[in-house]
């Protein structure tokens, strides 16, 4: 292998692996959320005697997929936006949450989805307290997306 191949890899690696310290928690914790719930989802399903149609999976695909999606943007936000400043000449100042708000938002949907799965699937699995607690949450975040 000649130099201009192992600098052209050392450099990808470094940049992977700095990408991946940053924001490898939130892919990761994203991505278990998501996981998560269509487990338990497909459990609900065949428990409850819900079918199981191609276009239900499909729909639920793609509404997974704009979940990652979203919080690619994130990501990108979070680097795009003090780059645009800098070149501008203007200090930001602070580290933008972009990415961070983001994911706290899916996971914290996606774990009322779980909830409610496994609600469905057994009511006595999940004590009340957090059941009303996820339902209130749910509210103010379909009022949230509403507005």
């Amino acid at each position: 292998m000649d130099n201009s191949s192992k600098w052209l890899i050392s450099i990808i690696c470094g940049t992977v692996a700095t990408f991946f310290r940053q924001y490898g928690l939130f892919i990761v914790f994203v991505s278990l959320a998501i996981v998560f719930d269509c487990v338990t989802g497909l459990i609900k399903a065949k428990t409850i005697g819900e079918g199981l149609t191609s276009q239900k999976g499909w729909k639920g695909f793609w509404k997974k997929i704009s979940l990652l999606v979203g919080l690619f943007f994130g990501i990108f936000l979070d680097y795009a936006v003090p780059l645009l400043f800098a070149k501008a000449g203007l200090a930001l100042g602070v580290e933008l949450p972009f990415a961070l708000i983001i994911c706290c938002y899916i996971v914290l949907n996606e774990s009322i989805s779980i909830c409610e799965n496994l609600y469905l699937i057994n009511p006595n699995i999940m004590p009340k307290w957090i059941i009303r607690l996820l339902k209130g949450s749910k509210g103010k975040l379909d009022e949230d997306r509403k507005d």
